[in-house]
């Protein structure tokens, strides 16, 4: 019997998808706006060597990057089981990890830059010193950059993507501004490019006071024996794909610069780099809508919600392809001003880039999708399927592709550079495609959602508006439900009860905020499990104590006595509380 409206769910994903997407803007636009101004004001050598960097920044990211999201996933699982302690526990786990890690790379930045620069670069010319002066003061910046990515994964989780986006945006701005002084008015060249950024992460940490002083925290950090950081494994389990993302990525990158400059030299790498930027653009927009799925449906399938599950996923498909059409035209439309954008300057290399890029936009909408497919998986603890398409996207398929791609059209038109563009193209539809077989493969007679197309059990689910005379109604649809399914009476009368109670409570209690609840009755063997959620402000019922006539404790404390058990907790900035009875 299924009457949720979803209202409630879709007002709360509203909230989550703009932080989000100004969360993915601000992580790419620092990438973006090197790019950009190194080209501009440096040289087309200097915009290359940015890219070249790209297999150090993202081992320096590794550890943040992948405990964040993993790490955020994991937490949301056990907040959505009511384990705030446990929750906690990783959270501290995951943030020392994270410091750590990135105090090694700094201590190792000095004497390692300029080997690993050589490593990337043969020879030594001017592009090896733009490499190696990048690297080295990311390196430095490793425990800066680290924190700061696991933070904004946790914000997200922690009903604060607001604040997520916030030290984003702040962190980029810093580096927008610090990027023009530094390449315009000082001799730092690339290097001021890489301060700026991790000078941008480190100055907008003050943000980061809002969330420790909020009253919204379930999670803290507290003081861990040695043996209590064997948790963090929980986030190294759940953040299998991501760190397969991340090594992918690592031989992702090295493979195409090395594939690339021997195949086609330094034109063809400014090719390649104008590409992965627009790729960028495209993640940075489609992706922090995606990006609210981990944060959701983590907790969502904690709490074993696959009706809410559902309209999460649709919701954000719905909205990401509508954005990525407008995104696929403007490339379409604008492809030689953006060329122009990213320091062209026009002549036989801004030819080959516009042509390059028209072919390489048409793989965006089979990557959106398998950005979806990977996120989803993850969250719902299919990390099997989510490592398989990771590792087929970002190392199996893609060098080989990138190569046939470039050696086919060299025979072609006599060039190869247009090579990339399809060996991209092939490879987002090949993972698309072979991710689907694998998941067939293991769960036969499933549909691509995988979980239960209904909650567990047999279930009462419905939405009221938060009024009086709504509440009133709930005590006779639960017995109603209760006498159809063959509940005994006193279960029947326990269930209504408590429902009415809460339901009136958090009326009066909710504040102008509070627009609809959510009411599930689950009836699963001898278990009668209530499950309530609302929006409006923070009640948490375990801990309200009786200090006024406004509201009727009483009824709260009716309800405590006569349940087995009563969890509560704040996610996705809702009130849930579970009763069992």
């Amino acid at each position: 019997m299924e009457e949720r409206n979803n209202r409630l769910l879709n007002a709360k994903l509203n909230k989550y998808i703009i932080p989000g997407i100004m969360m993915s803007l601000a992580l790419q636009l620092g990438n973006i706006v090197d790019t950009i101004f190194v080209s501009n004001l440096i040289g087309v050598e200097a915009m290359s060597a940015v890219t070249l960097s790209l297999p150090v920044e993202t081992i320096v990211q590794l550890t943040g990057y992948c405990l964040g999201i993993s790490g955020s996933i994991a937490v949301g699982n056990m907040l959505g089981k009511r384990d705030k302690e446990g929750a906690s526990k990783l959270f501290s786990a995951t943030f020392i990890v994270t410091l750590v890690v990135g105090i090694i790379f700094s201590i190792c930045a000095l004497p390692a830059a300029e080997p690993v620069a050589r490593l990337l670069v043969s020879g030594d010319g001017v592009l090896t010193g733009y490499t190696r002066d990048y690297i080295r003061v990311s390196m430095l910046g490793a425990p800066v950059i680290g924190i700061g990515l696991m933070m904004v994964n946790y914000l997200g989780v922690e009903n604060h993507p607001e604040l997520a986006s916030a030290y984003l945006i702040a962190a980029n701005v810093i580096n927008l501004v610090l990027d023009y002084i530094f390449l315009r008015y000082t001799p730092l060249g690339i290097t001021g490019a890489s301060l700026s950024t991790v000078l941008g992460f480190l100055f907008a940490m003050g943000i980061f006071v809002l969330y420790i002083r909020s009253d919204k925290r379930n999670l803290h950090l507290i003081l861990l024996k040695p043996g209590e950081l064997g948790i963090t494994k929980e986030a190294i389990i759940t953040g299998v794909p991501m760190l397969i993302f991340m090594a992918a990525n690592f031989v992702k990158a090295l493979g195409l610069n090395t594939i690339i400059m021997n195949q086609l030299g330094e034109e063809g790498m400014a090719v390649f780099t104008v590409c992965d930027n627009v790729l960028l653009i495209v993640e940075m927009l489609t992706g922090g809508i995606i990006g609210v799925i981990p944060n959701v449906a983590g907790i969502l399938f904690g709490e074993k919600d696959y009706v809410g599950i559902r309209v999460l996923c649709k919701k954000m498909l719905k909205y990401s392809y509508i954005l990525l059409a407008v995104i696929f035209v403007l490339i379409m439309l604008f492809t030689e001003e953006i060329t122009v954008m990213f320091g062209s300057g026009g002549g036989e290399l801004g030819s080959h880039m516009v042509q390059a890029l028209r072919i390489f936009a048409l793989c965006v909408a089979p990557y959106l999708w398998n950005k979806f497919i990977i996120s989803y998986y993850e969250s719902i603890e299919e990390t099997a399927i989510a490592s398989f398409a990771t590792f087929l996207e970002n190392a199996v398929v893609v060098l080989p592709a990138t190569l046939v791609g470039i050696l086919v059209w060299k025979q072609i038109d006599g060039i190869g550079i247009d090579g990339i563009a399809a060996g991209f193209v092939a490879t987002e539809i090949i993972t698309a495609v072979a991710a689907c077989i694998f998941r067939k493969i293991r769960h036969k007679n499933t549909s691509f959602y995988i979980v239960p197309d209904k909650n567990p059990g047999i279930n009462l689910d419905f939405s009221i508006k938060s009024t009086m005379e709504e509440a009133q109604t709930v005590h006779k649809r639960i017995i109603e439900f209760c006498q159809e399914q063959g509940a005994s009476k006193s279960k029947a009368n326990l269930a209504a009860v408590c429902a009415e109670e809460m339901t009136v409570n958090i009326i009066r209690f909710g504040g102008k905020t509070s627009n609809w609840i959510d009411i599930n009755l689950c009836l699963e063997d001898d278990l009668c499990r209530l499950r309530i959620r609302d929006n409006g402000v923070n009640f948490n019922p375990l801990e309200y104590q009786y200090d006024s006539e406004d509201f009727d404790i009483h009824g709260i404390e009716l309800v405590k006595k006569v349940s087995k058990s009563m969890d509560y907790i704040r996610a996705i900035d809702m009130n849930n509380t579970i009763i069992s009875f």
